[in-house]
């Protein structure tokens, strides 16, 4: 079985919502599902470089106080395309950093859609389906760690 490393961004505003992605619906793998912004690490770069990269080509966004957070082995099954049931280890790495400039700036490059959601609001759509599983659990894992203090930004 194939395997991909990827990253995904934890953007937090200073409201401790978190910026997601929707996929579009012609995506491969978790179509019409909301995701943090990243992808796929290319064979030439390291993770937090992929990320750097991902993000200025997503949003159009440079950080410079980017932390690793945490990194997530989950299983991905093609649900559209040629490739439809093709299944993927997939390796995500996620960092971690905060936005506090205007949402109405962010030049979206990919996606159907963004927004910042709240721990709230974000566990609401988890229970109807619609947030990718394994970033799920990184979102998480980052507000129980922001909440006990063992991992700050």
């Amino acid at each position: 079985m194939e395997t991909k490393s990827s990253v995904g961004g934890l953007i937090l505003n200073p409201k401790n919502q978190i910026l997601l992605q929707r996929k579009d619906e012609e995506a491969w793998f978790w179509p019409n599902y909301w995701c943090t912004f990243g992808g796929a690490i290319r064979d030439n770069e390291d993770s937090l470089e992929a990320f750097n990269r991902e993000v200025k080509e997503e949003l159009g966004l440079e950080f410079s106080d980017v932390k690793f957070f945490s990194s997530i082995q989950a299983l991905e099954v093609a649900r559209t395309g040629p490739k439809k049931g093709f299944k993927r280890i997939i390796n995500s790495h996620f960092y971690a950093t905060r936005f506090d400039g205007n949402l109405k700036n962010i030049r979206l490059g990919e996606g159907a859609g963004l927004s910042f959601f709240d721990e709230e609001e974000i566990a609401k759509y988890n229970q109807l389906g619609l947030v990718i599983p394994h970033v799920y659990e990184a979102i998480q894992k980052l507000y129980e760690s922001l909440r006990a203090g063992t991992f700050k930004i």
